[in-house]
């Protein structure tokens, strides 16, 4: 890559502002960065599946892992969503600010490629069945290639699931394992989250207890819940795959991404100094 960028992941939950965190990228790309955005979309997916009738049922492993099932045809209603309703909201919405920006899926030049998840085995009241419906991934690579040719020519890519396999097959992604894998991919410098929450809390009812900075993602493991845990999972990967910061904050705030990016807003997570050199060593 000739330049380095931020990766800007916009949260799918319900309360996240979408607009505001395009200002900021408009802003950015004003002031001459290359911006890579990916986009959630689960809210706007559980609405269309609650219009379709259709449900998505949770199931717990045998480890105890509750995993939400993702078949053909809720994945065919969450592709309408992510792809069709909230991607294309970012596309239009940074258009309106004077950027030309491109939406796409994993699926779009083969930007995502994944590995599908092998059959799910499922804890049935006490007895164990295999699910081979579930169409779930985990990120391979990366088409670094067209999302570089993009930055290059001044367009703002705007990423999201689902990913493909290499025999074609189109599977779910974590949006911010999508997020973590493409700011590895691209050598980005600053990796930032946004959602509808300040950032990691040692109390999750209370924002007085917001952690400002950590060098410990596993340690703060134990204080993250729900989807939490799914972020700091998706920083531990990016800053093992050599992005110097990655920031967990609010959509919410005056100007999202800056205040992140200057730790006046949310959680900045770094590596430790020993394991920092250890892994710009590897690099």
């Amino acid at each position: 890559m000739s330049a380095s960028c931020i990766v800007v992941k916009i949260g799918g939950a319900a309360g996240v502002d979408l607009e505001n965190v395009c200002n900021d990228v408009a802003e950015l790309v004003r002031q001459g960065e290359r911006v890579v955005v990916v986009n959630g979309g689960s809210d706007a997916g559980e609405r269309l599946l609650k219009l379709h009738s259709i449900e998505r049922p949770e199931v717990s492993t045998p480890s105890g892992n509750v995993v939400r099932l993702t078949n053909a045809v809720t994945l065919r209603i969450l592709m309408m969503a992510w792809v069709g309703e909230v991607n294309k909201r970012i596309v239009l919405s940074l258009g309106e600010r004077g950027l030309s920006a491109v939406g796409l899926c994993g699926a779009d030049g083969r930007a995502l490629v994944a590995k599908r998840r092998p059959p799910l085995k499922i804890n049935d009241g006490g007895r164990i069945r295999i699910d081979r419906e579930h169409l779930a991934g985990e990120i391979q690579s990366v088409n670094t290639l067209l999302l570089g040719s993009l930055l290059d020519q001044g367009h703002v890519p705007v990423l999201c699931p689902p990913a493909i396999t290499e025999d074609g097959v189109l599977v779910n992604a974590d949006a911010d394992q999508v997020a973590a894998s493409i700011a590895t991919a691209l050598g980005a410098r600053s990796f930032v989250m946004l959602s509808n929450v300040p950032g990691l809390l040692e109390n999750p009812n209370d924002p007085l207890t917001l952690v400002r900075h950590s060098d410990d993602v596993e340690g703060c493991m134990q204080l993250a819940a729900g989807r939490m845990r799914y972020k700091l999972d998706a920083a531990r990967k990016a800053l093992q795959g050599g992005v110097p910061a990655v920031y967990v904050s609010s959509s919410r705030v005056h100007r999202p991404v800056f205040v992140a990016l200057t730790e006046e807003s949310g959680t900045k997570f770094t590596l430790p100094p020993k394991q920092k050199d250890a892994t710009h060593a590897g690099t």
